[in-house]
């Protein structure tokens, strides 16, 4: 493996799927050279439950269209954080992942729906506009074995132990973490599945305030080592981080301290 530079996007999207798209892209033009481009959750469209189901598109909608003529055009793979995908009467969060020629290389529907009242003024039932995914999927990027998430599904190690147990890399966590929770979790979560699975963790955040909710995002978007140490941090504000994922500094922490080869339950 050769190193890999990563490019994450940290953006606010509101209820207008075409300007949060020109925004995407617009971003993904101002990222440095880099080997993969990565976009939050939701990226495309923060609004109500209804507006969210009308504006569903499959996989070989517009959105990714777009992004897939961009990957082509700057040769990048591109982690499309989520889109809102229709497949039949269903509706799914779904991560998709281009190559650099745009062609699709994985499509990963989020398994773990964010249900919770958050405080007594807010509550997010996630089901009530999506199914859940059912399947974890891996991805390689230029020998990288990499496993996709999305946002609370870092709350369940289960999957990333999955991902570990086949060799994975790299793991991919696109998210709208709220602020009230992300206080709390977001890092010791980030750099927890990165300890104990000695992997890079890439982890896009959405900021600003959902503009239907009225729940604000942490931001926050963060490149994690397989040490748990934080690589590059953004803050509250939109804008791009940069890293680069070194496969000797996996190999040293592997080799230095091989807990994958010691453990004793499967």
């Amino acid at each position: 493996m050769q190193p890999l530079t990563c490019s994450l996007i940290q953006l606010s999207a509101g209820r207008g799927w075409t300007t949060n798209l020109a925004k995407a892209k617009r971003m993904i033009r101002d990222c440095p050279e880099s080997d993969v481009i990565v976009l939050p959750e939701m990226f495309t469209l923060r609004a109500s439950d209804k507006v969210q189901r009308e504006a569903a598109e499959e996989v070989t909608g517009p959105t990714i269209k777009q992004l897939a003529e961009l990957a082509r055009k700057r040769s990048c793979w591109i982690v499309a954080g989520s889109i809102i995908e229709r497949a039949g009467a269903k509706r799914y969060n779904t991560c998709v992942v281009l190559d650099r020629k745009g062609k699709t290389a994985a499509v990963y529907r989020k398994i773990h729906l964010f249900d919770v009242q958050l405080d007594k003024d807010h509550a997010i039932q996630e089901s009530r506009s999506f199914s859940a995914g059912s399947e974890p999927v891996m991805v390689n990027i230029e020998g990288w074995r990499c496993g996709l998430s999305i946002c609370y599904d870092l709350r369940f190690p289960e999957l990333y132990r999955c991902y570990a147990e086949y060799a994975a890399h790299v793991l991919f966590v696109p998210a709208n973490f709220t602020d009230k929770t992300g206080r709390a979790h977001w890092e010791l979560l980030l750099r927890a599945r990165a300890v104990e699975n000695q992997c890079y963790v890439v982890a896009p955040n959405q900021c600003g305030k959902h503009p239907h909710l009225g729940v604000k995002s942490h931001g926050h978007s963060m490149i994690v080592g397989p040490w748990s140490d934080v690589m590059a941090r953004a803050a509250y504000s939109e804008g791009i981080i940069t890293g680069v994922l070194n496969p000797a500094e996996l190999e040293k922490v592997r080799r230095q301290l091989p807990a994958l080869d010691h453990r004793r339950l499967n």
